[in-house]
This record gives C-alpha cells, structure tokens and sequence, in this order.
C-alpha cells in the first residue's frame, strides 16, 4: 500500500536495507532478487522517509525480529520455489545484512560471523562460477584481505662498521658509518637506494696532490648505490634476501685539514663499485599511531645488511704503494613502512 501511494519508489517509502528485509519477510522472493541486482544505498531517500525514520523504528525492529527467527527466515527460503542457486544467494545475503545491522563502528571483517561468511561466498562461487551474483558477492559481500605485492620501507638511521682491506687497511683504520636507505618491494623482488658516510683515520702519512694529509687526520668516504635483490624468506616478522648492486664513493678530507692543506681540498678518490651482500629484517608492530604507516603486516622493522664492496680508485697515491682493496660494510638500520593489505576479490 504504502509503495502504491509512492508511485513504487521505493527510495521515497523505505530506506533499501528496510525494504529487503520486508521482502524476506513477505516471501517475496523473485522481486528482492530483482532489487538486490539494481539496488543503490547511496541513493538518498526522500525527506519523509528520514523524518519518520527518527520514529518510527522499522529498521531496528525488523532487524531485531530478524537476528532473533533467523533460523525461520532460512527454512522459508529452503522450502520456498525458487531456484537451488538463488536460494543460496539469498541465505548469504541475509547473512551480510545481519552483518551489517549488527555492527556497532564499523564492520569486523576478522570476526567468526565475517569468516562464516567468506567461506560461504568461497564455496557460492566455486559452486557457480558464472553466476549472476558474481560482482555483488565479491564487491559487497566477501571481504577477504591479502598482503599487497608492494611493500616500502624508510630506514631512518642506521649505524655500523666499515672495514677496509688489502692496501686500503694501511691506510685507513676501521670506520663507524652512518646510513639511510629507501626500499621498495614488488612480490619477491627488492630494490634498495641508499646513502651514507663513514668516518676514518689514517694510519699513515698519506702523499696527494703534492701535499702530505698526515697521520691521524680524519678522512671520510661517502658513498651512496642501488642494489637489487631476491626474497628467499619473507614471513609477517622475518626476511632473508641476498642482494647485488653498485655504488660511488670518495674520499674527503676535514675541514680543520683542509684549512691548513688547501690541496686537500679535492682529493680525487673517487670510485664506482660493484657490491654484493646479505640483508636480515625483523619486522614489528608500533603502538604509537604516529608510527602507524604500515597497514599491513607491519609498521616498523629492524635490519641488519653485510656488505662486500669492491672499489678500484683507478689512480695511485704519489707513493709507490697503490691504495686498492675491499671493504666490509655491516650496518643496523631501523626503519618505517610495511607492506600494506589489500582486498582480494
């Protein structure tokens, strides 16, 4: 009656979720299938329909009525006429409302009623593969989460060692390095930007540029490279990933010795390296929601990455000893980022 008064609009005599809960209760089958297809919630209603919502309390009561003979509700749809394939529909999608209704700030898609729910729209599809519920089960109904195939993490800080070898361990002691990093990750594939220093002290008077840098005197090597690697373990809290890659560094001299040395001022140490090394990440949780970036399986991590570089500074010193070797880069970095979640359809 009311719908006859309203011409059959229904967004201007119910709110939509209220009119299919009517129809589950009238039996009404065939037309809340058709409705359910075309349905908008966003639509609006009209204004007479939110003032007597204030009031009225349809929605509440038939949604009390509902949870409280949901058992009646399936047996009327299990002995109804209707097609096997629309009955289970309609099951599932008495489920959902219910869902709905009952969520008090949002729906709890990790919920016991919400796993019910996707195994029962899991088994709807494998059972029907072309159904014409397809698109609303999996845009509406099934609510299932997978990790993302990207995942970006930010090293803020990292600190370690960087130790020289061959005729650059005559030269240079060992250094302390500082680091920061940019990684981004696609499935099992890893990209690693990174940038830093490390502070030295020379072993031994050092002949450049026709000048002595003497013994003592601070030298730091900048570097900055790119590397490439491969997953070979990625859990919620661990990874595990070799990885190669190439790099710049070079040698600077202190401000206090370039002052006094002005032929310090451009060392021309400089070199391409190629590097290859192991990297190991635990990955966390933070409770601050400053810290909260990572939706996914995580927001923080702590890694530790061992580095073998192999510079070649193409010039000898004005000494008969070249300055040639390897070094051994360890660093501990803590970052931010995570791989996000994303829903699966």
């Amino acid at each position: 009656i009311l719908l006859k008064e309203n011409d059959g609009n229904v967004y201007n005599t119910f709110y939509p979720i209220e009119y299919i809960y009517i129809l589950y209760w009238t039996e009404e089958y065939e037309e809340l299938i058709d409705f359910i297809k075309q349905v908008d919630f966003m639509q609006p209603v009209s204004n007479s329909v939110r003032i007597l919502a204030q009031t009225d309390n349809i929605f509440s009561s038939l949604l009390q009525r509902t949870v409280d003979n949901k058992d009646m509700l399936l047996i009327f749809i299990d002995e109804s006429a209707v097609p096997e394939m629309d009955k289970e529909f309609l099951v599932l999608q008495l489920e959902d409302i219910l869902r709905a209704g009952q969520a008090t700030g949002g729906i709890d898609f990790d919920s016991e009623h919400s796993m019910y729910i996707n195994d029962l729209s899991d088994q709807f599809l494998e059972n029907y593969p072309d159904s014409p519920y397809e698109t609303i089960i999996r845009e509406t109904i099934r609510y299932r989460f997978e990790p993302s195939p990207w995942a970006f993490y930010w090293d803020l800080a990292g600190f370690g060692a960087v130790i020289p070898t061959n005729n650059l361990s005559n030269y240079l002691s060992t250094g302390v390095c500082m680091e920061m990093a940019i990684d981004t990750r696609y499935k099992k594939l890893v990209s690693i930007l990174g940038f830093g220093f490390s502070v030295h002290s020379l072993k031994k008077d050092m002949l450049i540029n026709s000048a002595i840098w003497p013994e003592e005197s601070s030298a730091t090597l900048g570097m900055a490279y790119l590397n490439a690697g491969y997953l070979c373990l990625d859990t919620k809290h661990i990874s595990l990933y070799p990885y190669i890659g190439i790099g710049y560094s070079g040698f600077s001299a202190s401000e206090v010795d370039i002052e006094e040395i002005p032929e310090l001022k451009k060392l021309s140490l400089n070199s391409w390296f190629p590097q290859a090394g192991i990297g190991f990440d635990f990955k966390f949780k933070m409770n601050e929601p400053y810290y909260a970036v990572g939706t996914g399986d995580t927001s923080s991590r702590i890694s530790v990455r061992y580095s073998y570089r192999m510079p070649n500074y193409g010039r000898k010193l004005e000494t008969l000893q070249a300055m040639d070797g390897f070094t051994h880069s360890i660093i501990v970095s803590w970052g931010l980022g995570g791989r996000s979640t994303v829903r699966a359809k």
